[in-house]
């Protein structure tokens, strides 16, 4: 579902209503989805493969005032969508901007196109002063969009911020979901002027953030399966100030944009273990869903060659026999791993 406005106080055009009316003519998109990248089985980003998002846009242009505001809101149990994504016009905004988190304020400095001007007033009386967006934003891939984007946590306090508060309170009040089971994404675009971004350039931003929305995030982890100088392995806990704390992994984490496998695996352990290894090769790949997540796993057989294991992001660390893989505790995303891995490196056949 995406929203846009009619122009007010006293414009001619508003960006959002020219976005919308694109969208509804074009009905159904098709976009490559840059930022769940995938990567083969020894490593390498395939930068040529990313999935392909298929949007049916749902297309509603709000009235700009209270009725408006509220239309969304009230309609969200008779409506079947996967994300919501409203539009907005910023006159002082020089490039598009998402808002993080909606105000219960109304300050409106001109009137809307009902002749409503209210200021110092809430929202909602008693309703709660902020409300986050319900999108996935900790991991909003900012760098992976045609247009430049910028972030902001004020929304103003005009009809835009009114629209995007009533929708969030909705989506929390009634517990609405997506399709994954995550609360429902909605988010707001701010967009500048025609004269500062065309027309197709705003409809090609839309349909990415669209797909963004639309699906789970996927990051990439690379997991070390590191063996001691005497053929142990190491897992270690993860510590109380982080996810999932108390469950023991193998030591390992994020792939970063345009880094291999190997490489992040030499900078990892080096960072959390305080190490130098050796890079022997892939072993297992692996994605764990999660609701509002993919991690796509990957483990590789590696050697310390140099230096003594330190805790430096865990609280604790074991060494293990390969055979004693099976009678430990493992975290849920590298558990369906740990037999085929077992196999692997009693079979030597990776060595």
């Amino acid at each position: 579902m995406i929203t846009g406005f009619p122009a007010f106080g006293g414009m001619s055009t508003n960006i959002s209503e020219d976005v919308i009316k694109e969208l509804s003519s074009i009905g159904h998109s098709k976009v490559p989805l840059r930022e769940r990248p995938r990567v083969d089985d020894s490593g390498n980003t395939l930068s040529t493969d990313m999935p392909i998002v298929e949007i049916e846009w749902q297309t509603e242009l709000l009235t700009c005032d209270e009725a408006g505001s509220s239309q969304i809101a009230n309609s969200l149990k008779n409506i079947d969508v996967d994300a919501i994504l409203h539009l907005g016009l910023c006159t002082s905004c020089i490039t598009p901007r998402i808002e993080t988190q909606a105000r219960n304020i109304l300050e409106m400095r001109i009137a809307d196109n009902a002749g409503r001007k209210i200021s110092s007033s809430e929202i909602t009386i008693n309703g709660p002063q902020f409300i986050q967006s319900s999108s996935p934003l900790n991991r909003f891939p900012n760098d992976s969009f045609s247009t430049k984007l910028e972030q902001s946590d004020d929304a103003g306090s005009f009809v835009c911020n009114e629209t995007y508060y009533r929708t969030l309170s909705s989506i929390d009040y009634n517990n609405e979901k997506d399709h994954f089971g995550r609360k429902l994404p909605c988010l707001f675009l701010h967009l500048p002027d025609i004269d500062k971004l065309e027309i197709s350039e705003a409809v090609k931003l839309v349909e990415e953030i669209g797909a963004w929305l639309c699906e789970k995030p996927r990051i990439v982890v690379a997991c070390s399966v590191l063996e001691g100088m005497d053929g142990r392995f190491i897992s270690c806990r993860r510590s109380p100030e982080e996810s999932f704390s108390g469950m023991w992994e193998f030591a390992g984490g994020k792939v970063e944009r345009g880094e291999s496998i190997p490489e992040a695996l030499i900078r990892e352990i080096d960072e959390e273990l305080g190490v130098e290894i050796e890079v022997k090769g892939a072993l297992v790949k692996h994605v764990h869903e999660m609701a509002h997540l993919e991690i796509e796993l990957h483990a590789w057989h590696c050697k310390i060659i140099s230096g003594q294991p330190r805790l430096i992001v865990h609280d604790k660390l074991r060494w293990l026999k390969v055979e004693d893989f099976l009678d430990e505790e493992w975290i849920a995303a590298d558990l369906p791993m740990i037999s085929k891995i077992q196999k692997l490196l009693l079979s030597r056949t990776i060595l």
